[in-house]
């Protein structure tokens, strides 16, 4: 659960940064701040999806990823609607941002397995060195 809490808001951190960029981009001076919290809010809904589409093993993890962020897409493309973002922000601007954050989101994801199998490799060997005395 800890993690997942740090997931989420790691992710709502890049979010912002990516929409900060995009904003200067634009000439955008401001973030306003229930935009802040309608990307924290979208963010615990996709995390929650994410329970469930973990929970239906894909033999293929690309399709699990393709699956994954087809859902992120929907989602966001669902309540930038809802939001009424599309009067700040266009659509294919929306799509790449989302795009965007997902992919920095697995490459995260993706160091943070490799450091805990380096870990775990260490500890294996430290075991190894130990059982050898």
């Amino acid at each position: 659960m800890k993690r997942v809490i740090m997931n989420i808001l790691t992710t709502t951190g890049i979010v912002l940064v990516i929409l900060a960029i995009i904003a200067l981009c634009y000439g955008g001076t401001v973030v306003c701040i229930s935009t802040i919290f309608q990307a924290l809010f979208l963010n615990i809904l996709i995390y929650i999806g994410f329970v469930f589409i973990d929970k239906k093993e894909c033999s293929y993890s690309i399709i699990e990823t393709g699956i994954k962020l087809l859902y992120v897409i929907i989602l966001a493309l669902f309540f930038g609607n809802i939001f009424g973002w599309y009067s700040s922000i266009p659509i294919g601007i929306l799509l790449i941002m989302t795009i965007i954050a997902f992919f920095v989101c697995i490459l995260l994801d993706v160091i943070h397995v490799k450091n805990e199998v380096k870990c775990i490799n260490e500890i294996i060997k430290e075991k190894n060195t130990i059982d050898k005395i």
